[in-house]
């Protein structure tokens, strides 16, 4: 099952803690990858930490790493999931339709690659 909904708002936001988050939020689902931009340590390199964290609706939803591949076009992002991806979210990938101004969707490309590298594909429209 591919999860579809519109999102309502698109945030990308730097925590207090050091943490890039970018968020797609509708009344009832949302999409939320975080990054670290700390240095990753032992512990978190021996956890398999040293990732991007990516979850759903809710955070039994998530974990980290599970992304094929992202493709991002000026009003929508898709989420394709690897096998890992699949067991943690609960769901083949995802489909967020959303709204967002000029200056946020080049900040949207600019964070997302920072986070994803190649993986993230950018659509012209």
């Amino acid at each position: 099952m591919i999860l579809q909904f519109e999102a309502d708002a698109v945030e990308i936001e730097k925590t207090e803690s050091d943490v890039l988050v970018v968020g797609f939020y509708a009344e009832e689902n949302y999409l939320m990858i975080q990054q670290s931009l700390d240095e990753f340590d032992e512990q978190d390199i021996s956890l398999g930490m040293n990732t991007y964290h990516i979850e759903r609706d809710d955070q039994s939803f998530g974990d980290y790493g599970g992304v094929e591949k992202i493709e991002l076009s000026r009003n929508l992002i898709e989420v394709v999931l690897n096998e890992t991806g699949k067991e943690n979210l609960q769901c083949d990938g995802l489909k967020i339709g959303f709204e967002t101004n000029n200056e946020n969707y080049q900040m949207l490309i600019e964070k997302l690659t920072f986070i994803f590298g190649n993986t993230l594909i950018v659509k012209q429209n």
